[in-house]
């Protein structure tokens, strides 16, 4: 079952603003922390709070099931560079004790 977004999260969606694209590019595993020539943009935890609501709400499906332990301990295998250290610590929170 889908979840209700609150009305800002419903915003970033209408508008496709930076955060929304942020995580839309997490959970369609297409990041690329290297765009910026001045500095390393990396997801931070909001990005993947935001990811994790656009799914559970079942607006954005992607590649990446962030509620599956091997789809998101294969994702920061195969990507660290992607993630802050705040961004991993939230993508593995739902499996911790």
């Amino acid at each position: 079952m889908s979840e209700l977004l609150r009305p800002a999260i419903m915003k970033m969606v209408l508008t496709h603003d930076r955060n929304y694209i942020r995580a839309v590019g997490l959970l369609k595993n297409d990041w690329d922390p290297d765009e910026q020539p001045i500095y390393r943009d990396v997801l931070a935890a909001h990005d993947v709070t935001l990811a994790r609501t656009l799914q559970k709400a079942g607006l954005i499906h992607g590649q990446i099931d962030l509620s599956n332990y091997q789809a998101v301990s294969q994702l920061l295998a195969s990507h660290p560079d992607w993630f802050s250290p705040a961004a991993s610590q939230e993508l593995l929170r739902p499996f911790q004790d």
